[in-house]
């Protein structure tokens, strides 16, 4: 019965302890406090091992990206070494000793140690001079290097040694392996001398992974600075293994894949040009978090496609994510309990005034009239504290909405400047490795303080000087720049002079100039730059681009001496053909008319034989006239053309040569002579010169051309406008005029247009006419359409009596 008793006052306890508010609210408190710890350790610690793991991935597709990048950088050194080597004098000339060879290559060989081997073969394959004196007499024609390398600089992939497995020293006891390096020998004439051929041997990518590895040990970048543990692999295109760690075995015994053949998901990526990582099974069974790359080349280098995967185990690579599930789970478990705690102790400061008010209000209505409210006296005193607290109450409800509307209003300010700032941080970082992976310099300075606030790494390559040189010296790039350019760069100063650019003509932000780099080449650089200003307009930086742009600039030279080359061929085809049409006209007319007189003369009459002898003069005429003008045309060229103005009548100049063309013409044609001069010394012009050989030449052929163009006759109407200054000579047809397509190229020696048909010309005359108008320092213009004719218009300048008889004697 006792312990009946015991435990229902026990039960009651229990029961009353759940009723009483200050348990209540204890554990309403440290039961949300402790759920909202839970649920956020979840979402927090998955969060972070999410990233965690993102960015272990991508720190092994890093690493491989960096191995391939190295692999590409060291074979393009060797690639470009083997070439400038190739362009020495001591190789190309074949009267070079061969121990004057021998002593270079083995120079070179002493500058970079993975050079297994270097030698020089003639035409045939012969070995004439090599590293060591290996192989030399030996013939290698059989080699792929030395049959692909005579061709082409040529890049063999890895393979194992052949006639050098014996010659060379092995400590390793592993057989040695080569990637071969030729490129074909041009003498001085520039005909085949031979091939330049290397061996790089394969234990330099070895000692690239080891370095790589090892910087990656000792560097405390990796996450919570623990040992990397990474494998590192080597493939072919193909999947075919080349270096990978000690004892390992590519395939399981069962597999029917060759040694050393690699077939993974990561490994085909890799193959499409994929950089990137992921978690895969491998050969062994065990799962790995997998970063891999492809070598794509550098620079001229082509690359020969090497894959390289870099692998690590999961429960390594992720070991760092649980660990840190771990530690958030435990700390908002404290936290959790600690809050629990709080509550309680917090709900006891909050119900006992309440439970002591409550309680003295409850003796109070249940009429115990010496009952008072705790710390008060009397019942005004009650009253005015319970209005007391309604105001109370009202006024913090209202601070506490006007300290909350404040929180959102910072909290919102908070969050949208920790954006702005995580925007800044992120532009800064692309901009960085945006101006850092460029081939151009770019570059950003003070100028005011005569200062360069940034230059991107690409200034080394280009000027092949440190970038510190410039930190230090803003000036000290212009040591490299062409001394015939130096002027023109100076003037830009790529913005690190004193003084704001607005002051400098802007065409000069925008420039071309010649650098002489470091190991004797010259190459081409486009720069650019520009102000930046500030809120008020002042410029306070300047900015500016540098790239190097020689490859183009050898390709538009090689253009234009191909389109030269082109002009020049079309020309000479138009010449021959032309000049043998031209020719063979006239030449079969005074055949012709020869054997008629030769056989015929007795019996024919004097009318005929004058008909006969009137036709060979023309022929020859023609002939004597295509021949003159070809002589003139050549002249012109050679730059012998000469220019004597003497003193001339221009006007009956002009009647007597339109008297021969129109005699010439005959009745079917009209030419029209109209002359227009102003002052009292015309039409004598005695006070006036011009060179009057050229001048027929440029009347001659304009005349000549209006009437050959008009195949249906017509008038031709030549106007002479003349003053003290000019003489202008204008000359219309009605003829078949001239199509637009045309025109550009109307003045070009053996070009005729287009719908001239079976009219007969050689192209020549109008090439004349320019040359002789420019001669005299004057102009030419052509208005036509076709079908409506044609006018020419050559304005010449008039030059007084004596300093014509003085540019005569010149």
């Amino acid at each position: 019965m006792r312990l009946i008793t015991r435990f229902s006052h026990h039960f009651r306890a229990k029961f009353s302890l759940l009723r009483s508010l200050r348990t209540r609210l204890g554990l309403a408190i440290g039961g949300i406090a402790l759920v909202l710890s839970l649920f956020a350790s979840l979402i927090v610690g998955h969060t972070v091992s999410d990233q965690l793991k993102v960015n272990v991935g991508d720190d092994l597709a890093d690493v491989a990206y960096q191995m391939t990048d190295k692999l590409d950088r060291g074979m393009f050194e060797r690639y470009r070494d083997i070439q400038i080597i190739s362009t020495l004098n001591a190789i190309r000339d074949p009267k070079s000793s061969v121990s004057e060879q021998r002593s270079l290559l083995e120079k070179l060989q002493s500058t970079y140690t993975d050079y297994a081997w270097i030698g020089f073969t003639d035409n045939q394959g012969v070995v004439r001079a090599s590293t060591g004196t290996l192989l030399e007499g030996k013939s290698v024609s059989q080699r792929e290097w030395f049959i692909k390398g005579q061709k082409a600089p040529y890049v063999g992939d890895v393979h194992d040694a052949v006639k050098l497995a014996k010659l060379l020293p092995n400590t390793s006891g592993e057989p040695l392996r080569f990637v071969d390096v030729a490129v074909p020998v041009m003498d001085l004439e520039n005909k085949p001398q031979g091939v330049l051929g290397a061996h790089l041997s394969w234990k330099w990518s070895n000692e690239i992974k080891e370095s790589l590895l090892r910087q990656r040990t000792g560097s405390s970048k990796t996450a919570f600075n623990l040992i990397p543990n990474e494998e590192m692999f080597i493939l072919r295109e193909d999947g075919e293994q080349l270096l990978g760690p000690p004892g390992f075995n590519a395939q399981p015994q069962a597999s029917a894949l060759p040694a050393k053949s690699l077939s993974l998901a990561s490994v085909k990526a890799a193959q499409r040009g994929l950089n990137s990582y992921m978690i895969e099974t491998w050969p062994d069974g065990n799962t790995y978090l997998t970063g891999f790359a492809r070598s794509a080349g550098y620079r001229n280098y082509p690359g020969l496609g090497w894959l390289v995967l870099v692998r690590q185990k999961i429960d390594v690579a992720f070991a760092p994510a649980q660990q840190i599930q771990q530690q958030i789970l435990a700390v908002n478990l404290t936290l959790g309990a600690l809050f629990a705690v709080l509550g309680w102790v917090v709900a006891a400061e909050i119900t006992n005034p309440m439970l002591a008010i409550a309680a003295a209000a409850e003796k109070i209505r249940l009429g115990n009239t010496g009952v008072k409210i705790p710390v008060l006296q009397g019942k005004d005193e009650i009253a005015n504290l319970s209005k007391s607290l309604n105001r109370l109450v009202h006024t913090l409800i209202g601070q506490e909405q006007e300290l909350k509307a404040s929180n959102e209003q910072l909290q919102l300010e908070l969050v949208e400047r920790q954006r702005a700032e995580e925007s800044l941080r992120q532009s800064e970082e692309k901009f960085r490795q945006l101006a850092e992976h460029i081939q151009e310099v770019f570059w950003i300075s003070d100028p005011q303080a005569n200062e360069i606030l940034y230059i991107s790494p690409a200034y080394e390559q280009i000027w092949g000087s440190p970038c510190e040189s410039v930190y230090a010296n803003p000036e000290s790039w212009l040591d490299a720049v062409h001394p015939e350019d130096r002027e023109c760069a100076n003037a830009i100063q790529l913005g690190f002079s004193k003084g704001s650019l607005e002051k400098i003509n802007p065409q000069i932000y925008n420039i071309e100039y010649r650098i002489i780099h470091p190991d004797g080449s010259v190459r081409w650089i486009w720069s650019r730059a520009f102000p930046v200003k500030n809120a008020m307009g002042e410029v306070y930086r300047q900015v500016g681009v540098a790239q190097d742009i020689t490859e183009r600039k050898v390709a538009e030279e090689t253009r234009k001496a191909l389109e030269q080359e082109k002009q020049l061929s079309e020309l000479k085809s138009r010449f021959i053909a032309i000049a043998s049409h031209e020719f063979r006209t006239p030449l079969t007319a005074i055949l012709m008319v020869t054997g008629m007189l030769e056989k015929y003369s007795e019996k024919l009459s004097e009318d005929k034989k004058h008909q006969y002898f009137s036709q060979l003069r023309s022929a020859i005429k023609r002939i004597t006239h295509l021949l003159d003008d070809i002589l003139i045309l050549g002249r012109a060229e050679a730059g012998k053309l000469e220019f004597n103005p003497a003193p001339m009548d221009v006007v009956n100049f002009c009647k007597e040569i339109v008297e021969d063309l129109q005699f010439a013409a005959g009745e079917k044609y009209q030419l029209n002579f109209v002359a227009q001069c102003v002052g009292a010394e015309y039409p004598s012009a005695t006070h006036t010169c011009l060179d009057e050989n050229l001048l027929r030449h440029i009347l001659t052929n304009l005349l000549s051309n209006a009437i050959k163009y008009s195949p249906e006759g017509g008038n031709v109407q030549f106007d002479l406008i003349c003053d003290y200054k000019s003489a202008t000579f204008r000359i219309q047809d009605r003829g078949i005029g001239i199509p637009a397509a045309d025109k550009a190229k109307l003045f070009t020696s053996f070009y005729r247009c287009s719908n001239t048909g079976k009219i007969s010309g050689t192209g020549l005359g109008l090439n004349i006419v320019k040359e002789a108008v420019e001669l005299h320092g004057g102009q030419i213009t052509v208005e036509s359409e076709v079908g409506f004719g044609t006018t020419f218009i050559v304005t010449l300048p008039l030059q007084s009596y004596t300093k014509g008889l003085s540019e005569g004697r010149n």
